[in-house]
């Protein structure tokens, strides 16, 4: 399914960067599915743009494993593996936990507003069950803290992590209670920020991301009958 053809071009954008943007997001929200062989001429022509940012923006997002190109086969949107998702929430605890103990250190107040912000309003999203937008506001949480490390090289790994991590959570429902659950670890992880305490913050972030990326672990292995490769096709 190729990529709606309504949204407005960026000028500001290449349109390599346009095209990705585009299909990064049409499959971390599922509209093209795991296993969904997608063809560059017609994502082109949804898009009114040429072959050639396209074939760019498929590149970068096999190298960041959302998809395979198969030579003289075509493009295929990657399955769900449940074996590398869990190595990524493992990796991420602990990264992400550093970047906390970091942020806790070097964060401004200017940016514990904007947490403090971000919480208020993914409260709000959680209660009127608008999941997608939680996600959108989560992903701002987790990269405002990753900036706030003050740690660009932790920063950038931790930001293609997340990128990887969210692109293996294919058309994931919501599991029940999950944003409440969240919204009360942030909530602690707020609190021990604001009173600079960073190994309680490290500590906190770290089982924040296991415990949610056991629920979605779980989820998932019922979706795919235990299954570690995902729904269908190949790791």
């Amino acid at each position: 399914m190729p990529p709606r053809s309504a949204r407005r071009l960026d000028p500001r954008r290449t349109l390599a960067e346009l095209a990705y943007g585009h299909l990064r997001d049409d499959i971390v929200h599922g509209r093209i599915k795991p296993g969904e062989v997608i063809s560059t001429g017609q994502i082109a022509k949804a898009m009114g743009i040429s072959s050639m940012p396209v074939r760019a923006a498929l590149t970068r997002l096999e190298t960041e494993g959302l998809l395979t190109i198969l030579p003289q086969k075509g493009v295929v949107v990657s399955t769900v593996s449940l074996v590398e998702l869990e190595e990524l929430f493992l990796i991420r605890s602990r990264l992400e936990g550093l970047a906390a103990y970091s942020a806790c250190i070097n964060m401004t107040r200017a940016e514990l507003e904007q947490l403090r912000g971000l919480l208020r309003n993914m409260k709000r999203l959680a209660e009127t069950g608008k999941v997608k937008a939680w996600l959108a506001a989560n992903e701002q949480w987790h990269h405002l803290v990753f900036r706030a490390s003050g740690n660009e090289q932790l920063r950038r790994l931790l930001e293609e992590l997340y990128r990887r991590g969210m692109g293996r959570r294919v058309g994931t429902p919501n599991v029940e209670g999950h944003t409440e659950r969240r919204y009360g670890e942030h909530l602690g992880i707020l609190k021990a920020l604001e009173r600079r305490a960073p190994e309680e913050a490290e500590r906190l972030w770290r089982d924040h991301i296991l415990n949610g990326g056991a629920e979605i672990l779980q989820f998932l292995r019922e979706m795919t009958g235990g299954r570690t490769d995902g729904a269908g096709g190949q790791r």
